[in-house]
């Protein structure tokens, strides 16, 4: 996972599988995004992502859930079509904020 300031912004991305496997150090990295001030919107960019499984969901809307919590704003920019295939089957694709461009990313304060 490599990490991109923008703005008010924290571009999370991410390629390969979002699995069992990397959850846990993936959870303690992001931790530290919704804990601090630096980035008031979450990003997770998973347009390299090729495989999402019930962890990597669990993932997701622990963080959807926890930015709640922690007054910032979570958004997916441009699944691929694997994840959004996955999101669809488990009937989540509505429950996350997506974005299909950069461009689109809030920069400033919310």
């Amino acid at each position: 996972m490599s990490i991109e300031k923008k703005g008010q912004a924290c571009i999370l991305r991410y390629s390969g599988e979002l699995t069992l496997e990397v959850i846990d150090s993936l959870k303690d990295e992001i931790e530290g995004y919704l804990s601090g001030d630096d980035c008031m919107v979450l990003v997770m960019d998973l347009s390299q992502t090729v495989f999402l499984d019930s962890s990597g969901i669990g993932f997701l809307v622990h963080i959807n859930n926890r930015k709640t919590t922690k007054n910032k704003e979570f958004y997916l920019l441009a699944p691929s079509p694997q994840v959004r295939k996955t999101l669809n089957l488990v009937k989540l694709i509505d429950f996350f904020h997506i974005l299909e461009q950069e461009d689109e990313i809030p920069e400033g304060n919310l």
